[in-house]
């Protein structure tokens, strides 16, 4: 049986729920307008994945490069013998010493969770899943990687990336080193100062020790500040920095609200490296004229106003940033259903009877936290003569439908979900 559809019927999200909770065994095939990517699963954990574009084995080596475990010079010599052997290059890595097994997994692990996330910001795409009985996978170097924790890293991503993207505008972009009198002083990431990633994030900016005269910033942080120098585009530190995509453009964001770093504009960057510093009137934009100003802020209030698709003249905010968000957490919350039922299940079988409440399930058969969704809602329990009930709510609060367990007690937790089952898959036997 296989799985198939497009993402803007069916979101990444809900198939990696249902290929999570079914524990499916296949290979999931995405194909977007620049690039196809394939992500195995095993048991319904993510267990490899592949880019067209930026082939896995082709990556490694960059990845090790990147974290300082990997000379160029290893490299050439490594890529030569897996020339000749047709060997893994992981394996000639670690057989020959090269490296450690534990640095060959932590890369092999950044290198397939960058290309999974990156499908999070896919708008658009055809995709396939294949059920297989078995697969073959690295399975000395992977650990596999369960689909909630990367649904929850995948929502968090999609909350913050639309506020970065709002000032790291491309990859393009050239930054540089900003002068300033405060001490820089590098600290762990729980004691650096906060940046508030709230929708007005642009225009409130929230600090932990505003009233100081040090600038504390995490040490992920000051690796990227170390890299900013006014000719490497935003690209070129991606490709150099140890980090993702999306931690190395977070790092940028934050530095740049902290005024610690201010983008080059009217020159090259190759001009930078020779030029004195600009003054304030060679960066900043054309002024506008007042009475320009005045006369378009009016013109601008009174479309607002009077326009049908203004927010303002309805009672409900759009939904359609935040749905893909929503989906995301429904699935987490669907996942941890299922947990709390299994916990139900253990529960039973120790104690020769139901829980009373979910809150007796903690700490000794599910962590306190899996007892409420990413919204902060509990869950809802209702015993019955011969089974029980559970079920979650939606991001206001309420009931949802999808959200639903039905749990004989002496049978197999069934749940219930009419989303997963519609919404342009197609089930091909």
């Amino acid at each position: 049986m296989a799985l198939e559809g497009t993402l803007r019927d069916f979101s990444l999200a809900d198939i990696f729920q249902l290929i999570g909770l079914q524990r499916k065994t296949g290979v999931l095939t995405l194909r977007g307008k620049d690039d196809t990517v394939t992500v195995t699963f095993l048991d319904g954990k993510v267990v490899g994945a592949d880019s067209l574009n930026r082939r896995l084995e082709n990556r490694l080596g960059s990845v090790l490069i990147k974290g300082g475990t990997l000379t160029q010079d290893q490299l050439n010599r490594a890529l030569e013998i897996q020339r000749e052997t047709l060997q893994r290059l992981g394996f000639i890595l670690t057989h020959y010493g090269i490296i450690s097994a534990d640095s060959l997994k932590q890369a092999i692990q950044l290198q397939i969770l960058q290309i999974v996330y990156r499908l999070f910001r896919w708008k658009d795409g055809d995709y396939h899943f294949s059920q297989e009985t078995t697969i073959e996978y690295d399975r000395d170097n992977v650990v596999p990687i369960t689909a909630e924790s990367i649904l929850m890293e995948g929502a968090r991503m999609m909350d913050e990336w639309p506020i970065i993207e709002k000032r790291i505008r491309s990859h393009d972009m050239v930054f540089r080193k900003k002068l300033t009198d405060q001490e820089i002083v590098v600290v762990g990431a729980d004691d650096a100062d906060e940046i508030d990633f709230a929708p007005d994030a642009m225009t409130s900016r929230k600090k932990k020790n505003i009233i100081s005269d040090k600038i504390r910033i995490s040490e992920e942080e000051k690796a990227i500040y170390d890299m900013v120098d006014g000719t490497q585009t935003v690209g070129d530190i991606i490709e150099i920095s140890r980090f993702s995509e999306f931690d190395t453009n977070k790092a940028l964001y934050e530095l740049l609200t902290r005024d610690l770093i201010e983008e080059v504009r009217g020159q090259s960057a190759a001009q930078v490296v020779e030029a004195t510093p600009l003054d304030e009137t060679e960066v900043a934009e054309t002024p506008v004229p007042l009475p320009l100003v005045a006369v378009l802020t009016i013109l601008a209030l009174l479309s607002l106003s009077t326009s049908f698709k203004n927010p303002l003249n309805h009672f409900r905010p759009l939904q359609r940033e935040t749905s893909s968000i929503d989906e995301a957490r429904k699935a987490i919350s669907l996942q941890r259903i299922e947990a709390i039922a299994q916990a139900i299940d253990r529960y039973n079988v120790v104690n020769n009877r139901l829980p009373a409440r979910l809150q007796d399930l903690a700490p000794h058969y599910l962590a306190a936290k899996l007892l409420n969704d990413p919204w902060g809602n509990g869950y809802k329990y209702l015993q019955l003569p011969e089974k029980y009930l559970l079920t979650g709510s939606s991001s206001d609060g309420r009931t949802d439908p999808d959200l639903f367990l039905q749990h004989g007690i002496d049978s197999t937790p069934m749940l219930s979900s009419t989303k997963p089952v519609t919404g342009g898959i197609q089930l091909i036997d």
